[in-house]
C-alpha cells in the first residue's frame, strides 16, 4: 500500500567522550570515545544485532566508532563528513558558558547554514530515493551521527512537516548512544516512530550535550 513505510531510518548518537562528561563543546574536534562511551556503544549494537540493515552512514570523525556494526560484518559502512557534528568555531574546545554568547564565534557554522547541510544530506541520501523504491519488504537503515545533527533534522523534519512527530512531545536533547527510528513511505513522507530512546543503556547519561548550545 501506497501508506506502508519502504524505508525505517535509525539514527544512533555516538557514545560518551570524556568531553560530554565535562561540558566541554566539541564541534567538529576528532575526540574519542571514553570507557563509558565504548561501553554505551557495545550496548547499543548488541540491540540492534538482528536487524538485517541494508546501508549503513556514519559521520567521519572517530567518536563515531563503528562498534555498533560489530554483528554486522557484510555491512559496507559510507563515512561521510555531512554526517559532522556542527562547526562549533574557535569556540571548539571551550567549557559550556565560558565564551560570549551575543555574537557568532569566529570560523563556526551559523545554525541556517548547518540547518541546511543536515536537510540537504537527508533529501540526497534518503528522500530522492524514496518515490523509486519498489520492494515489498522495509529496508533498514543505519545512520551513525552526532547529538546536534540528529536534533536538528528531526526539528527540521517535523517543521516541514516530511515527518509526523507521532508520539513524541518536544524533541530535546539526543543522548550518547540513542536510537531515534523515522519511518519513510515512497511519498517522501513518514513518522518519527521514537525519539532518543536510550532503554538498552545500564548507567545514567551525560544529559546537557553542550554541541547543542546556541550560539
Amino acid at each position: 500500500m501506497a501508506s506502508d513505510p519502504v524505508v525505517r531510518v535509525y539514527l544512533v548518537r555516538h557514545g560518551e567522550t570524556n568531553e560530554n562528561r565535562a561540558g566541554i563543546i566539541q564541534g567538529q574536534m576528532d575526540t574519542l570515545l571514553n570507557a563509558e562511551g565504548h561501553l554505551q556503544a557495545q550496548l547499543c549494537g548488541e540491540r540492534m544485532k538482528d536487524i538485517s540493515f541494508a546501508f549503513a552512514f556514519s559521520s567521519d570523525l572517530k567518536r563515531t566508532l563503528k562498534i555498533i556494526l560489530a554483528h554486522h560484518p557484510a555491512v559496507i559502512l559510507v563515512e561521510d563528513e555531512g554526517l559532522r557534528e556542527r562547526n562549533m568555531g574557535e569556540v571548539q574546545g571551550v567549557r559550556v558558558g565560558q565564551y560570549d554568547k551575543s555574537k557568532l564565534p569566529k570560523y563556526a557554522e551559523a545554525g541556517e547554514v548547518f540547518t541546511r547541510r543536515v536537510l540537504t544530506w537527508w533529501e540526497e541520501t534518503i528522500g530522492r530515493h524514496l518515490p523509486s523504491l519498489r520492494q515489498t519488504a522495509l529496508i533498514h537503515i543505519l545512520v551513525v551521527s552526532h547529538g546536534a545533527f540528529i536534533a536538528t533534522l528531526c526539528r527540521t523534519l517535523v517543521l516541514h512537516r516530511i515527518i509526523d512527530p507521532g508520539s513524541n512531545g518536544r524533541i530535546g536533547s539526543c543522548y550518547n548512544t540513542s536510537v531515534t527510528t523515522i519511518d519513510m513511505r515512497r511519498d517522501k513522507r513518514g513518522t518519527l516512530v521514537n525519539y532518543s530512546d536510550i532503554s538498552h543503556l545500564l548507567l545514567p547519561v551525560v544529559e546537557k550535550n553542550a554541541d547543542e548550545q546556541p550560539l
